[in-house]
């Protein structure tokens, strides 16, 4: 694979991952590959927690119009 796929590549995953990584992930992990993919995960769990948080207040809401 060519170093301008590979780069086109990993440039629409960090787009994906929203742009950035976090720093603490940036010093963890030695490659932009790893920083990715551990970006990735944290935002999988945020996202998670978000949802949690969502469901709670709309059950809670649901309950109101009942």
């Amino acid at each position: 694979m060519s170093t301008a796929t590979v780069d086109n590549k990993l440039t629409r995953a960090l787009e994906l991952v929203g742009g950035s990584i976090d720093p603490e992930i940036a010093e963890s992990y030695p490659s932009l590959e790893a920083r990715i993919l551990a970006q990735a995960l944290e935002n999988v769990e945020r996202a998670e927690q978000r949802l949690r948080e969502i469901q709670k207040l709309v059950g809670d809401f649901e309950e109101v119009l009942v």
